[in-house]
């Protein structure tokens, strides 16, 4: 009977750190919208805004339109899912960056003025559990390699 109340108080401290291990983790890469005032000189604007962007690893798309996309990092995509940043042109003095919350947050606190609006489209939920899962088998292959190794050692 304790074993039993051992392995059910392990089994709800187990699950409520996982739970907030992925609250934390979708906090910061769910999809959020922020709105940017441009200001009068919209040239200096775009490239303090294009650099910040690019100043946190996320690379231009030479081929976008009127929408400018920004890639992430190749090893953040393929690690956690990470996805492009948007940013549309300034539709009455204001821009509208589109992105992962991780990202698109730490650009709203640079400019003065910005404001999160809501975001209507999917959450990437594949993509962030498909990396997290990646994360995970990696792990276990490195911890499965490392006991293989230190058991042909003879440690």
């Amino acid at each position: 009977m304790e074993l039993v109340i051992f392995l059910a108080v392990f089994g709800v401290g187990f699950v409520s750190v996982i739970a907030v291990l992925l609250w934390v983790i979708w906090r910061k890469y769910r999809i959020v919208t922020i709105a940017i005032p441009a200001g009068t000189d919209l040239q200096a604007f775009h490239f303090k805004l294009s650099e910040t962007i690019r100043s946190f690893g996320f690379r231009p798309d030479g081929n976008s339109g009127a929408t400018s996309i920004f890639h992430a990092p190749g090893w953040q995509k393929w690690a956690t899912g990470l996805q492009d940043i948007s940013v549309a042109p300034a539709i009455g003095g204001v821009v509208q960056v589109t992105g992962p919350a991780l990202g698109v947050g730490r650009v709203g606190r640079i400019f003065a003025g910005a404001a999160t609006q809501s975001y209507a489209g999917p959450q990437p939920f594949g993509p962030l559990a498909k990396g997290m899962l990646r994360m995970f088998l990696l792990l276990i292959g490195l911890l499965a390699l490392a006991f293989t190794a230190a058991y042909l050692s003879g440690a």
